[in-house]
């Protein structure tokens, strides 16, 4: 992975305890805040809310015939044969969003994940000249190697609902959650015959992927949450790897410095766009508030790669019911 790790998320968590403790408490009123960095929070927009994102996540990944060590069952057109095959990909993800409350509590997501280049299928020795090979005769060996451009691309939809609003009754809030994804997708993984999952190299790999989860945002005292997600993610493509369902989990925490900026962070143990996963995610980055309905979220990902939000809360808050009397709070 690129960039700087933090072996244990349970750092963030640190230190945001320690400023908790050295803090002074805050009153002011936040937008609704439905995701910390990749994770979401409890938080559903309101009714005419709306949240735009736009993310990039580097992904580098290569697979040599020699890593592979065994031919691979490659058919292209009509004809069918053995080949060593290699894999690369290194371009940028960018995931792009769309979130609106079409109700008090229930919010609908619509977008769409691009990559900035392709990624490629390579069989270096198409026509298997391979030991035969004559360095006297005057063949150019480039010409005996085949590259195929395999398409990144997905359109996702989704919708959060959020069943226990934060009453400021000392419970958390409580959202689930789901979203469809399809699309093309990078063929980087091996079934169980240590073989591509996509044996046809000159076309595309398509699929349709699953995300669901749950997810609670709980309050410390008037400047602090933490949030704590679980889900797990289902797609054409993994259905043909041995680890086909996977379980996921995300920590998150935020907590502010003034009436209108905050720190944010979270950590992501499985992440996927496009059919591609990504692991151990950890993002930070800071909050602005700009007025009583609007705020802006940016922040940097260890993968490596940045996040922009831009949130404007509906007219009736989902997820957050103001305390009876007295102070506003600061979420």
């Amino acid at each position: 992975m690129y960039g700087f790790q933090i072996k244990q998320p349970s750092i963030l968590l640190t230190l945001s305890v320690l400023l908790v403790i050295i803090g002074i408490p805050l009153y002011a009123q936040s937008p609704p805040v439905t995701q910390l960095g990749v994770m979401q929070t409890a938080d559903t927009l309101g009714k005419g809310g709306y949240t735009t994102f736009f993310g990039m996540f580097q992904v580098d990944r290569k697979m040599l015939d020699t890593d592979l060590k065994q031919p691979q069952r490659v058919v292209i057109g009509n004809f069918e044969g053995l080949h060593n095959v290699e894999f690369e990909v290194n371009t940028f993800l960018v995931p792009t969003r769309l979130t609106y409350g079409i109700g008090k509590r229930l919010d609908l997501v619509l977008g769409a994940t691009f990559s900035t280049s392709s990624a490629q299928k390579i069989v270096p020795d198409f026509y298997r000249i391979g030991d035969t090979y004559d360095t006297e005769q005057s063949i150019d060996t480039a010409q005996d190697r085949r590259v195929y451009e395999q398409s990144i691309f997905d359109v996702t939809t989704g919708l959060k609902y959020n069943i226990k609003p934060d009453v400021q009754d000392g419970l958390p809030g409580i959202s689930i959650g789901g979203d469809v994804q399809i699309g093309f997708t990078a063929d980087d993984r091996l079934n169980s015959d240590k073989e591509f999952l996509d044996p046809s190299p000159a076309d595309s790999f398509p699929f349709m992927g699953v995300n669901t989860y749950l997810v609670g945002t709980q309050r410390f005292g008037q400047f602090m949450r933490l949030h704590v997600g679980v889900g797990s993610y289902l797609s054409s493509k993994s259905l043909k790897t041995s680890d086909s369902f996977l379980l996921l989990w995300q920590l998150g925490t935020e907590f502010a410095f003034s009436d209108n900026f905050w720190l944010v962070g979270d950590f992501t143990r499985r992440h996927a766009l496009s059919g591609i996963t990504i692991n151990d995610l950890i993002g930070i980055g800071f909050r602005y508030k700009l007025s009583d309905t609007a705020s802006f979220n940016i922040g940097y990902v260890t993968e490596p790669g940045f996040q922009f939000y831009l949130t404007v809360g509906g007219g009736a808050k989902g997820g957050i019911v103001p305390a009876a009397g007295g102070n506003d709070l600061l979420f």
